[in-house]
């Protein structure tokens, strides 16, 4: 299997707050459920992130840069685990 590194949301804009805690402005989401992995999957082609991501959110250990995938929806991704 593939190491799969699950981000999920990725946000573009974060969100604001006042002194108390109270949200000002809503934070923004770049569009889909992103999953990251060591290496290509063959199955989730149609996914892959374009463009490749130039500063991507997580790197795995030594270096590697992984492989990006932005899925619909969480469910979307969970439903290609269970094809």
């Amino acid at each position: 299997m593939y190491n799969l590194s699950i981000i999920g949301k990725i946000v573009d804009t974060p969100g604001t707050y006042d002194e108390e805690g109270n949200q000002l402005t809503a934070a923004t989401y770049r569009q889909g459920w992103h999953v990251n992995t060591t290496s290509e999957v063959p199955e989730w082609a149609d996914y892959l992130c374009d463009p490749k991501p130039v500063t991507p959110v997580r790197i795995y250990a030594g270096g590697v840069v992984p492989v990006c995938y932005a899925f619909p929806s969480q469910e979307a991704f969970e439903a290609m685990q269970d094809a």
